[in-house]
């Protein structure tokens, strides 16, 4: 697939002049990197002049023949700002045996920038039971308990359905972290079950990870389905035939994000009452940290 003519014009120069150097830098010649990315050499020319349209696959082979990623030879690495680029490129730049340290280093200073006091986010998807198990949990250790999406319900003064076709997914993000913020102000202590398009803006689900300990809510493909259908909320998991690829696509695309968490937790593993027990197990174990 091309990138787009509007991005190619500023993308291209750069994306000319990393390739260049990265070639240099190994001392491969255009000849070589062009037989070992299986790519034409006349190609690889235009593309170090920046004139030639590269395409997702090509840019693949190249960086796999000249031992880098893809964001490698995308401007700011394929990143919005300076800053971000910087600290992502200094960590892609660390040998293997060091990034176990920063690695745990991260581990041990998550709360940078906030802290988690005792409050305790449930992420998750749809179905996973969030609400349900989040509102059991807060009464049996005597918490309040919110539903992000609710919340944002109530300060927009309508439903999630009339905000997202007049605002758009950006007003949505916009309500939640406002509700987010507010909640970390007024409560130290607070179970909170988070939407499960949370982990789309990063900024956002970085904060909500930093200010409360999190648990992800997992449960099988088939269990989120019935659990939605059961919810009479058909949309968007069941408005078409292929949901349940659709649902697993999602899981799929998530699941690394999800796994950020401190704890996860399977609901599918046992009966309601009995992970209601186990989770308040897990709870009280990351509250016992603040």
């Amino acid at each position: 697939m091309p990138i787009p003519e509007a991005a190619a014009e500023t993308l291209h120069p750069e994306l000319a002049q990393r390739l260049r150097t990265a070639r240099a830098k190994i001392g491969m010649t255009r000849k070589q990197l062009a037989q070992a990315s299986d790519t034409s050499e006349r190609y690889l020319a235009l593309l170090e002049a920046g004139t030639g349209n590269p395409s997702l696959s090509v840019m693949i082979a190249l960086t796999g023949a000249l031992d880098l990623s893809v964001a490698d030879l995308m401007p700011l690495g394929g990143e919005r700002d300076q800053r971000r680029a910087d600290v992502i490129a200094a960590v892609r730049r660390l040998p293997n045996d060091k990034l176990e340290t920063l690695q745990a280093w991260l581990a041990q200073n998550a709360s940078l920038g906030g802290t988690k006091a005792k409050r305790i986010v449930l992420i998750g998807l749809r179905g996973a039971g969030k609400s349900s198990l989040g509102a059991r949990l807060a009464e049996r250790i005597g918490y309040p308990f919110f539903e992000i999406s609710k919340e944002v319900e109530k300060v927009y003064g309508a439903g999630m359905r009339l905000l997202i076709e007049f605002g758009g997914r950006g007003a949505v993000r916009h309500y939640e972290s406002e509700v987010w913020e507010k909640i970390v102000s007024d409560y130290d202590r607070a179970i909170i079950a988070a939407p499960g398009g949370i982990v789309a803006d990063e900024t956002l689900y970085s904060r909500v990870l930093e200010t409360a300990h999190s648990i992800w809510l997992e449960a099988s493909p088939e269990d989120h389905m019935a659990r939605v259908v059961k919810q009479g909320d058909l949309r968007p998991m069941t408005a078409n035939l292929a949901a349940m690829e659709d649902l697993r696509s999602i899981l799929e695309a998530r699941s690394a994000e999800y796994g950020r968490t401190e704890k996860r937790f399977n609901t599918s593993r046992q009966d309601f009452g009995t992970s209601v027990g186990l989770l308040e197990n897990e709870a009280r174990e990351l509250l016992l940290r603040s």
